[in-house]
């Protein structure tokens, strides 16, 4: 067990939750991101101490910003879930790492069937305050793409959303629209290729076509067009 962990473990053993957020800055950022993860591990096996571990997390990131080396593993609404109260402190939402991916570009990449986040991050948005979760949803990253782009672009599976999914996905986009209009057109056609390129079929289905045009609104004749002459 690294030095970090039973240090956290033994100031939480004793009540010593000021000791753990003061000595939080003191770690690098691979032991920062360590600490976080141990926290909603440990929740995720203790139903029992989930709140009171939350309130770790949460009390951590009031003070201290979230360590950009955990931005990567938000592949999960459970892992979103849990850290939802602190990354509403230091435009947590919204910080981005050197791919410049923040939480919700990475949650929205890696899309489990089974567990879908679009309503989850639209009731986010629909009841509680945060400025910083709609600047991320604006935000692009090193390869020009918006959470909502990266989710269409890396749909590898082209599964079919549940409607209240899709509605929310749809009201996400809107959101993003509204807040910030321009669209890096090129580089979304890019990742569209790309992902066609990737797939065994090496076709778009219907589905990521409307999607697409969707996002770019326009006609899916056109992206569609677009395909053939890229194929």
């Amino acid at each position: 067990m690294d030095t970090c962990i039973k240090q956290l473990t033994h100031q939480l053993q004793h009540h010593q939750l000021q000791a753990v957020v003061d000595d939080f800055p003191t770690l690098s950022s691979q032991q920062q991101s360590m600490q976080l993860v141990h926290l909603y591990q440990s929740a995720q096996r203790m139903d029992v101490k989930y709140s009171y571990l939350q309130n770790v997390a949460t009390r951590i990131l009031t003070e201290h910003p979230f360590p950009k080396d955990l931005i990567s593993e938000f592949k999960s609404t459970d892992l979103l879930s849990f850290f939802t109260p602190g990354l509403k402190f230091n435009n947590g939402f919204a910080l981005q790492n050197e791919q410049k991916n923040n939480v919700i570009h990475t949650l929205f990449s890696h899309c489990a069937a089974n567990q879908l986040p679009f309503n989850y991050v639209r009731s986010l948005m629909l009841f509680e305050s945060n400025e910083s979760l709609l600047l991320a949803l604006t935000q692009a990253n090193n390869a020009g793409l918006t959470p909502v782009a990266c989710y269409i672009t890396c749909n590898v599976e082209q599964a079919s959303l549940p409607k209240h999914e899709f509605s929310a996905l749809l009201a996400l986009m809107e959101a993003q629209f509204k807040q910030h209009e321009d669209i890096n057109t090129a580089a979304f056609l890019k990742a569209l290729i790309n992902l066609k390129n990737t797939l065994s079929s090496h076709t778009l289905n219907e589905y990521t076509v409307l999607l697409a045009s969707a996002y770019l609104r326009c006609k899916t004749e056109k992206i569609e067009s677009y395909i053939q002459q890229h194929a």
